[in-house]
Order: C-alpha cells, then structure tokens, then sequence
C-alpha cells in the first residue's frame, strides 16, 4: 500500500512488456521502462509520464538523465510552484533542454489542476471534438509478407491510417507494395531520421505511393534540408524530432520545411508548449497530429485530450491498448466504434493507474 503526504511528488520506474517487438530505424524494443510521475495535493492526485528511453536513440534525453534531473532539480522546483502547472512551466526554461522529464511532470500537473477543478483536461484545453481518429504505427518487419500481414490486420480493426517504419533498404520497394495491396489505404512512411542529405534523390522514389506524408526522413535537429526537399518532392513532409518549440514550428513554417507537424507531449516539454503550438497551427492552417512513444494509458489518455485541440485533423498515432499491452496499467483503451477511440469520462484525464497491476510493475520508487 503506497501511502502519501499531503503535498508531493514522486516518481516511479515501471516495466511493461509488448505484445510485439516495436523496430524502428533506431532499434528494436521488447519491453518499456519509463516513468510515472505523481502530484499530490490533498486528497488528489494527478499523473504524467515520462517518455524517455532506456537508451539515447530518439532523443538524448534517457530514462536516467530524466530521473536524476526530476530528483534533483525539477521535483523541487514543483513543490516551489505549489504543484500549479503554468509556474512549473515559466519556471522550468531556466534549466535547459530535457523536455522529457519537464513534460512528465507538466502532464502530472495539469492531471492534478483538472481533478481538483472538477474539469476534463480537453475542456480546460479548449478543445472540441470526444473522438479521436486513430492511425496505427508499424514496425519494420522481418520480411514483406509479415508486413502485408500485420497491416491487412490492422485494416480489419478498422484503424483510419497506416504509418510504416523505413530505413535505407527498407524503404522504396517496400512502400510500393504496400500501396498495391492497399490502394485506398491512407498510408505515412516515418524514417526517423535515417536518411541524409545525400539520399534526398532517392525520397523521390516515395512520389508513386501517394503517400499522405512522409515523416522525418532527415537528420533530427534539421530544417534547411528538410526545406530544400519540401520543395523537390510533392509529397508532404511530416516534421517530429526536429520541432522541438513554437519557435522552430514558426522557423520551419516559414522556410516551407514541412506541410504536417506531428505533435509530441515529451518532445516540446509540456502542455503549454503543445497549446501554443497548436494556436499558430490554427492560424496558419497547419495539419497536426499527435504522435506516440509506446505510452502506458497514463500517457496515452494525456494524448488523447490533447487530439481534442482543433488543428489535430489526421489520424493519430493513438492505437488501441491492445496494439502494445496484454495488461496495461490502465483500463484498456478500445474503439468506441471503428477508427475512434473516445476521451475518457472524468475529471484531469480520466483514468487512474490500477493499484494491483500499477504495483505489480514498479521496479523504482524515488
């Protein structure tokens, strides 16, 4: 039985197997360990997670670095703002970077700020819609036909859009068969930033495919090359790593580096970044969606609210619990009919971690 003051935060290191590996251009993964954050104040308690990896691949940021910036700095720093998420968040740019552990504890936060005023987290965020499309995200395979296979599946359950995992020669000819087996299917290819400056003629190849994007085929902290291949090819580019703030939203934005952004919680470092983005995305009319780390249903019911926003208008990367977990720490999450998944009811985000299972998973408290 976990037993808590009256006003804290803390931190928890969970392990949840996947039902299947998850390979990318970066790795594979067969289980995740992140990191659950608690806010407490009074009789409530709100929860974030902290999407950082075991290893520096996606992002410099790991599990330990988050862990130790969340003990030793920023921990402190939210009891200082009196758990309220707007002075964490002002308060927070002074250490730089680490927006992982900055975004787990936002996420916390605002759960808490929901709870407490008796509110839904997509209403105080201004948002509209209670479903949320849902795309599904496919690793690379170890050959075509599984591929094929995994994604006949995927369209049976009724999944809206199909993103593909790509990597140099895992790629052109790969993509081309997919969209012969699936011609209506809407379909993104993400590279994770496995390809170079010298492979932009051969991102041309992705043309025939009639992809709805293609996500950061280039280096991870870039926009100008990303610009100058906007402008070779017609299909639309996807920026993830590379958008970091509001500000290199704005910058890509104006040097035509991208027609699509896809929008991480743990990437921009908290919810205000996200609103504030998402407000320059509503003025100048750009596609959003909201991207996934292989979250547990803490992070995925935060993603869920913030898809509620206005300019989220494709397919997120938001699946059914099933598409990761046999026994998420959650309630499941399912379609509330074909290709929607539905905000939960409640007050912050709507969910709780299950104490049995919850418990079951810690490997760290701190």
């Amino acid at each position: 039985m976990l037993v808590y003051s009256e006003k804290e935060i803390r931190g928890f290191v969970l392990s949840l197997p996947l039902v299947h590996p998850f390979r990318t251009s970066f790795g594979e993964e067969r289980e995740r360990k992140f990191i659950l954050v608690m806010a407490k104040k009074g009789e409530k308690k709100g929860w974030g997670e902290v999407v950082a990896g075991e290893a520096p691949l996606y992002s410099e940021e790991t599990l330990a670095s988050a862990k130790y910036m969340l003990e030793n700095y920023l921990f402190p720093l939210a009891l200082s703002c009196e758990l309220d998420p707007i002075c964490f968040e002002k308060e927070a740019r002074s250490f730089r970077g680490n927006p992982m552990a900055k975004a787990g504890i936002s996420l916390a936060l605002w759960d808490l700020r929901g709870k407490r005023e008796g509110k839904p987290l997509w209403k105080i965020y201004g948002g509209s819609r209670r479903e949320i499309p849902s795309g599904v995200s496919v690793g690379i395979q170890p050959s075509l036909d599984g591929l094929l296979g995994r994604i006949e599946g995927f369209v049976k359950e009724g999944y809206l859009r199909v993103k593909v995992k790509i990597k140099l020669g895992w790629d052109c000819e790969v993509v081309k068969k997919v969209r012969e087996a699936f011609p209506y299917l809407p379909l993104g290819a993400d590279a994770n930033s496995a390809y170079r400056k010298e492979n932009m003629e051969r991102l041309l190849c992705f043309e025939e495919a009639d992809l709805l994007f293609l996500e950061q085929p280039l280096y991870p902290d870039d926009l100008y090359y990303h610009s100058k291949l906007q402008r070779l090819t017609k299909t639309p580019l996807a920026l993830d790593e590379s958008i970091r703030s509001v500000r290199l939203m704005e910058t890509g934005y104006y040097m035509g580096s991208f027609s699509i952004v896809n929008i991480k919680v743990g990437r921009m470092g908290g919810i205000g970044e996200v609103l504030k983005a998402a407000e320059f995305a509503s003025q100048k009319g750009i596609p959003l969606f909201c991207g996934g780390m292989l979250e547990s249903g803490i992070g995925r019911a935060h993603n869920l609210h913030i898809a509620s926003l206005e300019p989220f208008v494709l397919p997120a990367d938001l699946s059914q619990t099933s598409r990761y977990y046999t026994q998420d720490i959650t309630r499941p999450f399912t379609f509330s009919r074909p290709g929607y998944i539905e905000i939960p009811e409640g007050d912050g985000i709507g969910v709780e971690p299950e104490a049995g299972v919850f418990e079951k998973r810690i490997i760290e408290k701190f």
